[in-house]
């Protein structure tokens, strides 16, 4: 049976108290995952597509339009804005601003990836940031080992089962 602990484990290493003073850092910003804690957080996402800020996120959409002779959306830019007001996607609170992990998106479409709102739908409440973020990357043992992120492309069912498995761990159910 899956308990709390690995994934408190894992969050540890990424989330984990920093001894250096995060204060002197130019650029950081208070509440935001310290510079140093950043850097693993960021490497943690490097083979799912990585990390974009909103603007680059809207440039993506751009360019994936014009590759694919598709239409562009009226305002690519007010997209991305409306998909992070209404917390239809992960926000990572970077020490330089939002940045947003890309697995989550399907680019040619210029959509939220179609799991994105279940999974988030069992998660809400419980995983919040970074964590919830962390959370689509960390090996999952209700997937027999495989990270959300990659198992969402193909098993979206057991994906959400995850989620809400890992919902009543987390709730201490």
């Amino acid at each position: 049976m899956l308990t709390a602990q690995p994934f408190a484990e894992s969050l540890s290493t990424w989330l984990g108290d920093t001894t250096s003073d995060t204060r002197e850092m130019e650029g950081w910003r208070p509440g935001a995952v310290s510079p140093f804690q950043w850097m693993t957080t960021a490497s943690a996402f490097s083979d799912t597509g990585g990390l974009v800020n909103g603007d680059e996120l809207a440039e993506l959409i751009r360019e994936h339009s014009l590759l694919n002779a598709q239409s562009l959306p009226a305002q690519p830019v007010s997209m991305v804005a409306r998909w992070i007001v209404s917390r239809s996607v992960v926000v990572i609170d970077s020490p330089w601003g939002h940045v947003l992990p890309l697995f989550q998106f399907d680019l040619p479409r210029a959509t939220v990836h179609p799991a994105m709102p279940m999974v988030l739908a069992e998660l809400g409440g419980v995983l919040e940031g970074a964590e919830l973020a962390l959370w689509f990357v960390t090996p999952n043992e209700w997937l027999g080992g495989e990270r959300p992120a990659i198992a969402m492309q193909n098993t979206l069912q057991a994906v959400r089962h995850a989620a809400r498995a890992d919902r009543y761990v987390a709730l201490g159910g």
